[in-house]
């Protein structure tokens, strides 16, 4: 079967704002803020004023706070530990520039001359005033230290969670894949066929025989205390292949399950007509995803999908490459 690739997840930002239809943003549970404003006209001034005299130390890295633009205004202006708005007194990236910085460093840039002294030298254009005026009118532009506890997160799901999602959304069960075999009259899940590809935890009880099925569980980031290995949830090559893999045997598993009216409830049929096509593609994004595709993503998933998986004789291979889909999106890998 025709393998297509795995959907990445783009890289998450932070924003105010969003375009209409499009999803809300999201966070990290490390971040600390789900809305950091867009600088301003004179938050641009200031930075490109100060950005010759402490780009040389502070471009990359955990202190890039002149890498860009947008650094500088989530690093530095966003921060209120850097920067007190409408009190510059109270501001360290004030006090640093003046050299009477309370931490580690009690001026900026290092050196023999604090950025004050630079302007009084003639080095410097930006003036220690206009920077104060920049303070006192910055307004709200800014987020406090502490981590906003209401801030949308998102995380993936483990390989246990994945593994009881697919066998709730697909109508699969352990017993699909495994019979209780013997090694020294101590009961094991022992895999009945290993081409569906089953995975299951080391740490279950029973524990699984073949070592393959294990490997599955790991590839999928799942953690065992028996095997010593750490539970990993970032979308690595690995589980990115493994999930691919898995999530197209397990597919046809259940389409070729008889009795079996999870993907294709009672009443419902499994035809290469396009109608009854798109009402399933629609049925199924509610049914993985949690929400109703609307008749645009319908058709999209329709023509660049379902088609081009089609065959003369035989719908398997588009439903089980469209089942796969829906698992393999990452709003089903991440919650």
């Amino acid at each position: 079967m025709r393998r297509f690739g795995f959907v990445v997840l783009a890289a998450v930002s932070l924003a105010c704002g969003q375009q209409d239809g499009a999803p809300a943003p999201v966070a990290t549970q490390s971040q600390q803020s789900t809305c950091v404003p867009p600088p301003g006209a004179e938050t641009k001034r200031v930075y490109e004023g100060l950005k010759p005299h402490c780009e040389g130390c502070h471009v990359q890295g955990n202190r890039g706070y002149f890498a860009s633009l947008d650094a500088f205004q989530g690093l530095i202006v966003a921060d209120t530990r850097m920067v007190k708005a409408g009190t510059p007194d109270e501001s360290e990236l004030v006090r640093l520039l003046e050299g009477k910085g309370t931490g580690a460093f009690k001026q900026m840039p290092i050196g023999q001359k604090s950025y004050a002294q630079l302007v009084t030298d003639g080095t410097a254009s930006l003036t220690m005033e206009s920077i104060r005026a920049w303070v006192r009118e910055l307004g709200a532009q800014q987020r406090g230290s502490e981590p906003n506890v209401d801030a949308p997160r998102i995380t993936r799901k483990s390989a246990n969670q994945m593994q009881r999602a697919l066998y709730q959304q697909l109508g699969l069960v352990h017993d699909d894949f495994y019979i209780v075999g013997l090694e020294h009259n101590i009961p094991m899940a022992e895999m009945r066929d290993g081409d569906h590809l089953p995975l299951l935890s080391p740490d279950a009880l029973p524990m699984p025989r073949q070592k393959g099925t294990e490997e599955r569980y790991h590839g999928l980031g799942g953690g065992s205390t028996v095997r010593q290995i750490s539970e990993d949830r970032t979308a690595s090559p690995t589980f990115a292949l493994t999930l691919t893999q898995v999530s197209q045997r397990w597919c046809r598993r259940a389409l070729g399950k008889a009795g079996n009216t999870a993907l294709f409830p009672t009443g419902t049929v499994r035809t290469a007509n396009p109608v009854d096509v798109k009402a399933t593609l629609r049925r199924w994004s509610l049914h993985f995803l949690g929400e109703r595709f609307t008749d645009a993503q319908v058709e999209d998933l329709y023509t660049k999908v379902f088609v081009p998986l089609s065959t003369p004789t035989d719908t398997e291979p588009e439903y089980v490459g469209t089942c796969s889909y829906f698992i393999r999106h990452p709003r089903w890998i991440f919650y």
